[in-house]
């Protein structure tokens, strides 16, 4: 049971620290004092002025989103950096580092970063040999999904990677994130997590996901 429980934990933060965390960020980088639906609860962020919502989280309307004429256009000749460990290298954009205050998990967050549309985090971590990665993700995905606000519009997970793409609500927003995962010879997972408000996510995120995802080298 002790070793179920290490994997179910090791797992969901894969999966919901790294959105939720996002969540903060883009809740943070806007000086917003809010509730949060987190895990079909709400709780506060900051000190919010409003009193906590009475409808259950779980059933928040979701509102109709229309890109704010706003929203940053990436560049075609969007600046690179890049990251590189022993079994796995990638390249990404050039963007200002988040503050760290912002970061959930500063010591498994390998690069963080933001412009003003869309974050992107990249975290590592050891897995259990225990368990089949791809059993534990589908179905830790699936408890997230019955227990969370959260909407699946796809998912692809293998034995060795996995791709999830999906959107939940923070309050009055709507967040669409897509999550790439590497599981590496050395059982190390890297999870590549680009976050943004859906209304903003095609013109801010998506320019940059395909490049970066194709610079992936994982051994």
């Amino acid at each position: 049971m002790k070793i179920i429980l290490s994997v179910r934990i090791i797992f969901l933060a894969i999966i919901v620290a790294g959105i939720i965390g996002l969540a903060l960020w883009l809740k943070a980088a806007s000086g917003e004092d809010t509730w949060l639906c987190v895990n079909g609860q709400w709780i506060k962020h900051g000190n919010p002025s409003a009193s906590q919502p009475t409808t259950p989280c779980t059933r928040a309307n979701v509102p109709t989103s229309k890109r704010p004429d706003s929203a940053p256009l990436a560049p075609a000749d969007e600046p690179t950096a890049s990251f590189s460990d022993a079994h796995f290298s990638f390249s990404y954009p050039d963007w200002p580092v988040m503050n760290q205050e912002a970061v959930l998990e500063p010591e498994r967050t390998k690069v963080a970063i933001s412009n003003e549309g869309c974050a992107m985090v990249l975290t590592a971590r050891l897995l259990p040999p225990t368990q089949s990665f791809k059993t534990s993700m589908e179905q830790l995905l699936s408890e997230q999904v019955s227990q969370a606000n959260t909407r699946i519009i796809q998912k692809n997970i293998t034995d060795k990677a996995s791709h999830i793409e999906g959107e939940f609500q923070v309050e009055y927003r709507t967040l669409h994130t897509d999550q790439y995962g590497y599981v590496t010879s050395k059982n190390q997972f890297y999870s590549i997590v680009f976050a943004g408000q859906k209304d903003a996510f095609d013109t801010s995120c998506k320019p940059v996901i395909a490049a970066t995802v194709k610079s992936v080298k994982v051994e």
